[in-house]
């Protein structure tokens, strides 16, 4: 039986059977294929509005802005000149103030300048040098009090630390 279908094939050429070396990169590069579309898939819709910009196609937003937009884009743009304006002045009121307070530091440098002149030429008065020959003024104002006399203790009196003796009775 074998040997009547190797007969019909000797014509023709046999088909070989895929041996499995040939099998595992094709299968390989169908699947990093797949894995690679994937990921394509994935970045384009994560970037679905970059991506509509650049084939340019509008997004389902409109190009001109609502009604509600322009209004508040207005009042923002009017709010930053403003904004602006107030900066503008403060800027010039802290330059002001700047000066003012250059000017008062100068006047006090100046004052202070002169104050060290003043007590510089003023001398005070030396005491006169026959200090001793003249009399106390306070002396003179006040009188000087009398001295008490001073009370003599009565009975014996310890000196030195040594004990008393009681005085005989007479």
């Amino acid at each position: 039986m074998t040997d009547h279908r190797d007969e019909d094939w000797l014509d023709e050429d046999q088909p070989v059977p895929l041996q499995g070396r040939r099998r595992a990169p094709l299968v390989l590069a169908v699947i990093a294929g797949l894995v690679l579309a994937g990921a394509g898939a994935v970045l384009i819709w994560m970037n679905f509005d970059g991506v509509s910009r650049l084939l340019g196609r509008e997004t389902s937003e409109s190009a001109e802005p609502a009604s509600g937009d322009k209004a508040m884009l207005t009042d923002m743009l009017a709010t930053q000149q403003k904004t602006g304006e107030d900066l503008e002045t403060l800027g010039r009121a802290v330059a002001e103030q700047q000066e003012q307070l250059k000017t008062i530091v100068d006047q006090l440098a100046s004052l202070t300048s002169r104050l060290e002149e003043l007590r510089n030429a003023a001398v005070p008065p030396s005491p006169p040098a026959d200090a001793a020959a003249q009399p106390d003024v306070r002396a003179q104002i006040v009188p000087k009090q009398a001295k008490k006399p001073a009370k003599k203790p009565v009975g014996p009196i310890s000196v030195g630390g040594a004990p008393l003796t009681a005085a005989p009775a007479r």
